[in-house]
């Protein structure tokens, strides 16, 4: 694949990854925080499952192309403070793997049945901040 078409389906990928997040955080839970509990609950689990597809493709997608991209720049990761380019590239990876830490302990303290609506909602939030944090860096990286 050439790296504009890498580039560009990593792009698609964060769109959706960020903008289901967007939906589940500052949409779907505060909409349906005061209605009545049968209805609301049938479209949660219907659109949390739903969510959850799409966030679990577009991950995949996005980290597997996230490799590709980043594989030309390894050596600026040997020096992260050599230039602003190694730095935000570095900060990109850090948030990255913060991303994929929050995920992993979201499935798993979900799966366990320790994680209730609430901490879903607050992980959720969190892995929202920490990717849009991680498209500033992006920007940041050709930008300064």
């Amino acid at each position: 694949m050439t790296y504009v078409t890498l580039k560009s389906l990593h792009l698609l990928a964060t769109i959706a990854f960020i903008g289901t997040l967007f939906f589940q955080v500052v949409i779907l839970w505060p909409a349906t925080r005061n209605m009545s509990a049968e209805p609301v609950e049938t479209a949660r689990q219907a659109i949390k499952k739903r969510a959850q597809d799409v966030i679990h493709w577009a991950g995949l997608l996005l980290y597997g192309v996230g490799l590709a991209l980043v594989w030309p720049y390894r050596s600026y990761l040997l020096d992260p403070f050599a230039s602003t380019f190694s730095l935000f590239l570095s900060l990109k990876l850090l948030l990255a793997a913060l991303i994929l830490l929050h995920y992993v302990a979201l499935a798993f303290l979900r799966r366990s049945g320790i994680l209730g609506e609430r901490g879903t909602y607050w992980l959720n939030v969190s892995v929202l901040l920490l990717a849009v944090l991680l498209v500033l860096c992006s920007k940041g990286m050709f930008l300064l």
